[in-house]
């Protein structure tokens, strides 16, 4: 059975001169869940002094930063470049002059993205206020209701119309050139917001502008005004993406650079981290943390080669020499695709060290419950589907992957399901392999199956109840074990007193149901079957009382008050196990509902018109969409109810404490 990775404590000794090499051999391993030297159980501590350089690492650490947001820029990640890991420091001054030499670009760029939306939101005034004044109740152009929109309308030279042109196309400003008869002027209507006439002034001198009487507004005009300030607007919008891909360009044309400067910023930054645990003497180092026990030999040959062989290193166990007072880190130890599982585990608390692993039955509970709470092959489909796709995207944006792949095994366990229930998007569409589950909870038909009423699902969803709650307390027997806790084990709510209180009760049960409900076993049998563990679970309160007696921390035993808590904790033993059981039945509530929702789409459908008319499909096609968002979010959300409530509670603590080495890749961004 899998229990959490064997951890030993480092203590280590080594010359001071090699207190940076030490810190990168220890950052390039990866494995230190740094301790510092000051919480060892040890006097000698005291006369030791910090080590370590903390501005460096905080210099670092901020430039590190400011790279790591140009690369968010640009919507991608640093790579982590293994040559420049293993260089030396680096040379905080000449890592800023990159910083800004990239941040000037970048500046630039977004300026001129500023100066550009300027421009775009003028432009839309622009296009409003002509809007406005080209309408029906404006009258002519020249007495329309904005304030805002200056219109002029008069001739220029024909040969400055080209040059007028070009000198508008950078302003936000509507001109419409009239035909005219052939000659050395044209007719034409400018049109500016009135905080732009100075600039436009200029312009239209150069064009030999002369100033006439301003027309009625025609469609003809308006389409062409509009016309004119959507191909600037255009022409804008280019210009911005262009200062966009300019930001993305400056840096990605410097990545290889950038990336080997995070990577060597980083591992600064981390190696200061490292140091910051250490202490000194004058001539000496000292250093501790926590390492997986089945790397000891490879971090002992990084210490003395990091310190050419005069490293002194001693190993300590959990809560003995040094480590008496500290607790061990947790590690656990999965397969790759168990890490949305071990999510699920360490999102509700982290394993006590020597526990077992819950991960591997977390994975099998959870899969169970939500398959026979979604049990269609077709939604477990859509659900898969969702899965595959959500984890290639969240793989190529550099993202966490847990909660896809969550969809994933869900939707392939509804897909099992669905397989052993013969149904596909509510349709018996292939034979049952176990039981037609929506047959039976619709009522409409039974098949051959074993199961032939809603009965049959609740005793089904029952029995998987019980035997998820016996694994628990099994698990919790086999933790106590481990971790010699001998008093927990035998006298404890879920140890063997309590497992067996719920064994025979399990019995009792089913024997009273086997009878139709009218017989129980005998007074002398009862008391035989429940009697030994009710007394060994009230022995614990005299136990106590006695060990604390013996240590003078307690004088007088209240017998009151212990029948009173030997009755509160007998309920709470009897009605809890009897709760925890029937909390089971939500599994088979939440199949029926979902069996039966389908049920009434289908209803539904051939109410409209018929399954395969135009409403009746809209109605199925919105039906399963609803089922399998709603549905599914209830089955995942139950499952995990189910086992952190009912399951985690019979031998789970969560009181560890997650190991978190000291690693570049761990700790990137």
């Amino acid at each position: 059975m899998s229990g959490t990775a064997p951890m030993r404590l480092l203590v280590a000794a080594a010359p001071a001169s090699a207190s940076d090499a030490i810190s990168r051999e220890l950052l390039a391993l990866g494995a230190l869940d740094a301790v510092a030297v000051r919480e060892l159980d040890a006097a000698w501590k005291e006369k030791l002094r910090p080590d370590g350089n903390d501005a460096a690492g905080e210099g670092a650490g901020e430039l590190r930063k400011r790279v790591e947001g140009f690369f968010q820029l640009a919507g991608r990640a640093p790579e982590i470049r293994r040559p420049a890991a293993a260089g030396v420091p680096v040379d905080l001054a000449a890592a800023a002059r990159v910083v800004e030499e990239v941040s000037e670009g970048i500046a630039a760029s977004r300026e001129r993205q500023k100066v550009l939306q300027d421009e775009l939101l003028r432009l839309e005034e622009m296009r409003k206020q002509v809007s406005a004044r080209f309408s029906s109740a404006a009258g002519e152009l020249g007495k329309g209701a904005s304030g805002f929109l200056s219109v002029r309308a008069g001739t220029v030279s024909r040969k400055a119309l080209s040059r007028l042109e070009a000198e508008l196309a950078s302003m936000p400003v509507a001109l419409v050139a009239r035909p005219a008869d052939e000659g050395e002027r044209v007719d034409a209507i400018v049109m500016s917001l009135k905080r732009d006439e100075r600039s436009l002034e200029s312009a239209l001198a150069r064009a030999e502008w002369r100033q006439g009487e301003l027309p009625s507004g025609s469609p003809a005009d308006r389409d062409e005004a509009l016309k004119g300030i959507e191909a600037k607007a255009e022409a804008l919008r280019t210009a911005q993406r262009a200062a966009a891909a300019g930001v993305e360009t400056a840096i990605t044309e410097r990545a290889t650079e950038l990336s080997e400067l995070w990577t060597r910023l980083r591992v600064d930054e981390l190696s200061a981290s490292i140091r910051a645990g250490f202490s000194s003497t004058e001539r000496a180092v000292l250093f501790s943390g926590w390492i997986p026990a089945s790397l000891s030999a490879s971090t002992e040959e990084a210490l003395q080669r990091a310190s050419g062989g005069a490293c002194v290193i001693e190993w300590h166990e959990p809560a003995s020499g040094e480590a008496r007072k500290l607790s061990a880190p947790v590690q656990l130890r999965n397969p790759r695709f168990l890490d949305a599982f071990q999510g699920l585990v360490t999102n509700y608390g982290t394993p006590e060290y020597g526990a077992v692993d819950p991960t591997p039955f977390v994975a099998v509970s959870y899969l169970a419950m939500f398959g026979l709470m979604f049990g269609d092959a077709g939604h477990g489909l859509v659900v898969a589907l969702v899965g595959v796709l959500g984890l290639l995207r969240a793989r190529k944006q550099g993202r966490k992957t847990a909660l896809f792949e969550l969809f994933a095994w869900c939707g392939l366990s509804a897909m099992i399901s669905g397989v052993l229930f013969g149904s596909w998007f509510g349709l018996p569409l292939t034979e049952a392999l176990w039981f037609d589950f929506h047959g039976v909870a619709t009522g409409a038909h039974a098949g051959g199956g074993p199961v032939r009423d809603v009965y049959g699902i609740l005793g089904i969803s029952i029995k998987f109840g019980m035997a998820v709650l016996v694994l628990g307390i099994l698990l919790n027997w086999y933790n106590l074990v481990r971790l010699r806790r001998w008093r927990a084990l035998l006298l404890g709510k879920h140890g063997l007193a309590g497992g067996w209180i719920y064994i025979a009760g399990a019995w009792i049960a089913f024997g009273f149901v086997g009878s139709g409900y009218r017989t129980l076993p005998s007074a002398p049998v009862l008391a035989l079957l429940l009697g030994p563990p009710v007394l060994l679970l009230g022995l614990a309160a005299p136990i106590e009382h006695l060990e604390k007696r013996r240590h003078g921390e307690s004088k007088g035993f209240p017998v009151g008050i212990f029948l009173l808590e030997w009755a509160v904790e007998l309920l709470e033993a009897f009605s809890g196990y009897l709760a925890n059981t029937l909390s089971f039945m939500r599994v088979a509530g939440l199949g029926i509902a979902h069996a039966t929702l389908m049920g009434a789409f289908f209803s539904i459908a051939d109410m409209v018109g018929g399954r395969l008319s135009v409403a009746g499909i809209a109605v199925l096609l919105s039906g399963n969409v609803l089922v399998i968002a709603l549905e599914g979010l209830s089955a995942g959300i139950q499952a995990l109810r189910l086992n952190y409530y009912e399951f985690f509670s019979k031998y789970f603590t969560g009181t560890g404490r997650a190991y978190r080495p000291i690693s570049l890749e761990r700790t990137g961004i």
